[in-house]
């Protein structure tokens, strides 16, 4: 079920008023059972995966929580005893314990999208291959790094566990992410999707101007560009030289209105129902380099590794001693 498809506008034409009819008290639920109908449209195997995904990372994350509780404890009822080696050395112990949870719950599920999406490059041309293809989950990268972000923002004690499954479904599935984004912190919309909310017509006008906003972008420009971009490049003896400048402009026109149109829809879909998502471009292509003009494309899968792998490695025991043994080496050099 794609954001162009009748099927979704109608399933949006139910949905919305559904939501602001119910009790608000089971407004969440309302949406955890919209996503799972948008996921069986989708495919039904899909829903395996993400399945998967919450439940390894429920539990994963329960765990980890009640390594910090151990952890707490102990050095609460043992501080007269321990001496501060004997801290340290706990605490590095309970923190390998955190790891391996934490990591194996990411080898799952980041083990789900290797298979899923680059087996065939291995089994290129079989039939066991072509079936993979078939069942490639939707918006299975989208919803791994959001959950795998949770997870890892669990591990380093910057939130809570949410206790409750079902919820935790509910932040994992959220069908207007599922598509194209953008990749969200639990921090940032965790609480929005649970507490009730009243119908408000100041964010169901907003929020439908940017839905129209998003289909011209995606149905009227993107679209039609495409056919020409099409054009072009399937057709290389015919069309050379400033065609192909134009093509190469076309497409980055098509790329950009058919990326920002589905979250348009999306962060406007949201709006109604009143959550607020961040925003995931910002202009980029007035930017005044390079450095810029990706800070503002895809906002949110930068911020996303940014914060959970660039930032880590670089603050990490190896880089920090690989740092200082090159930095000695060019000082004597």
């Amino acid at each position: 079920m794609f954001f162009t498809s009748l099927n979704f506008l109608v399933f949006l034409g139910i949905l919305i008023p559904l939501y602001f009819l119910v009790p608000k008290k089971i407004q969440w639920i309302v949406l955890l059972i919209a996503n799972a109908v948008f996921y069986v449209f989708a495919g039904t195997s899909g829903l395996i995966f993400i399945s998967i995904t919450i439940v390894t990372t429920y539990i994963a994350t329960m765990i980890i929580d009640h390594l910090y509780g151990v952890q707490e404890n102990y050095l609460k009822e043992n501080k007269a005893l321990l001496s501060k080696e004997d801290k340290k050395s706990y605490k590095n112990k309970m923190m390998v314990r955190r790891r391996i949870v934490a990591v194996s719950c990411a080898v799952i599920s980041f083990g789900i999208i290797a298979v899923m999406k680059y087996s065939g490059l291995f089994l290129r041309g079989t039939e066991f291959a072509k079936s993979l293809s078939l069942i490639l989950p939707l918006g299975i990268s989208y919803y791994t790094f959001q959950t795998m972000g949770y997870l890892i923002d669990v591990y380093r004690g910057t939130y809570k566990p949410e206790k409750n499954i079902f919820k935790l479904a509910l932040f994992t599935s959220f069908f207007p992410l599922l598509l194209q984004g953008p990749i969200t912190r639990f921090g940032d919309i965790g609480k929005s999707l649970y507490e009730p909310h009243s119908f408000d017509m100041h964010n169901f006008v907003y929020g439908l101007e940017r839905i129209l906003w998003g289909y011209f972008k995606k149905v009227v420009i993107a679209d039609r560009i495409l056919i020409a971009v099409k054009t072009i490049i399937g057709a290389p003896d015919t069309y050379d030289g400033a065609y192909v400048l134009c093509g190469m402009v076309f497409y980055a026109i098509q790329l950009y209105c058919d990326f920002t149109g589905g979250i348009d829809i999306t962060i406007g879909i949201a709006q109604i129902l009143g959550i607020k998502l961040p925003e995931n471009f910002i202009r980029p292509f007035f930017s005044k380099n390079i450095a810029e003009y990706w800070r503002r494309w895809h906002i949110s899968l930068g911020v996303w590794f940014r914060e959970y792998l660039f930032y880590p490695i670089s603050v990490s025991k190896p880089l920090l001693k690989l740092s200082k043994f090159t930095r000695n080496k060019s000082e004597t050099a």
